[in-house]
């Protein structure tokens, strides 16, 4: 009669579970003993509002106009409505208006010119 052996070992599945779990642990460890960076910095990352005060100054200082056209309006759509608003033109009227004037709408949004000043140009093409 033969001696029956009972399996004691784990499953490969539960074995690979456990070395997942000690690369995790291990990665985790690693990561809390990193030094510790300042929340005030100047990176990309971090908001401008979190930056050390002379960072902040620095980089108000140095915006362009394109940087501010770009932060107010970040795609044609939006600068299309601002325009559209301040025209005061009724808002059918001013999109039958521009349909014509497509190509120098998007001519002027290249050129990121802002609302004020594209209505004065729309003014010249008789959008009143």
């Amino acid at each position: 009669m033969g001696r029956k052996s009972a399996h004691t070992g784990i499953s490969p599945k539960d074995r690979s579970i456990n070395i997942m779990d000690k690369f995790i642990s291990r990665n985790n460890n690693k990561n809390a003993a990193l030094p510790q960076l300042p929340a005030r910095r100047k990176d990309p990352s971090i908001p401008v509002d979190m930056w050390p005060f002379k960072d902040q100054v620095e980089y108000w200082e140095n915006r362009t106009d394109s940087d501010r056209f770009n932060d107010a309006y970040s795609s044609y759509s939006t600068w299309y409505s601002e325009v559209k608003a301040k025209s005061g033109v009724y808002h059918r009227t001013f999109d039958e208006f521009t349909y014509n004037l497509r190509d120098e709408m998007k001519k002027m949004w290249t050129n990121k010119t802002m609302p004020k000043d594209a209505v004065l140009e729309l003014r010249k093409f008789g959008v009143y």
